[in-house]
C-alpha cells in the first residue's frame, strides 16, 4: 500500500510584527520584522494571521505582506517601500478588509509557500485609514508535510 502524506504538527504561533503596526498610516509599510530563520527547519508552508484592532476601513481596503529573503541567510535586500511595491516577486500575499465600521479583524491566509532561507516580513497598510494605536499583530505558524504518513 502506498504511503499517505499528512501534515506535520505546526510550530507554535509566533508574533512577528506588533508595535510596528501601531498607528501605521495608510499607504505606509512597517519596518522589517526580525529575521525568521528557516534554513534549519526548512518549513515549506506557513499560515498567517493579521489581527487589526478596531478600525473603519475605506472601500477597497487591503493589507499586503512582503518578504525580504536572504539567500545567504544574512544579507537582506533593502529596497525603498515604493520600490518594494513594484517587486511582485517579493509580494507574499494580499488580504482584503471588509468595511464594517469600528470592527476588529482577523485576516487569515493559509498554505503560503516559504523559502528555505532566512527571511523578514513587512506589512503594507492600504486600509484607507491609520491603524489603531495598539492591539495589531502579524503572526505566523510554519509546517511541513510528512510523506511517510
Amino acid at each position: 500500500m502506498a504511503n499517505i502524506g499528512k501534515w506535520n504538527a505546526p510550530t507554535a504561533v509566533a508574533t512577528v510584527l506588533t508595535t510596528e503596526l501601531n498607528t501605521l498610516g495608510n499607504n505606509t509599510m512597517t519596518a522589517a520584522s526580525a529575521a525568521i530563520a528557516n534554513q534549519t527547519n526548512l518549513d515549506i508552508y506557513a499560515d498567517f494571521v493579521v489581527h487589526l484592532a478596531a478600525l473603519s476601513p475605506a472601500a477597497g481596503a487591503f493589507v499586503s505582506v512582503y518578504i525580504l529573503e536572504a539567500l545567504d541567510n544574512s544579507t537582506y535586500p533593502a529596497p525603498s517601500d515604493a520600490d518594494l511595491r513594484l517587486m511582485t516577486s517579493s509580494l507574499l500575499f494580499t488580504m482584503q478588509c471588509g468595511t464594517t465600521a469600528t470592527t476588529a479583524y482577523d485576516l487569515v491566509v493559509r498554505n503560503v509557500l516559504l523559502p528555505p532561507h532566512s527571511f523578514k516580513l513587512k506589512l503594507d497598510n492600504q486600509t484607507g485609514v491609520s491603524l489603531n494605536a495598539s492591539g495589531n499583530t502579524l503572526s505566523i505558524s510554519q509546517y511541513n508535510v510528512n510523506e511517510n504518513g
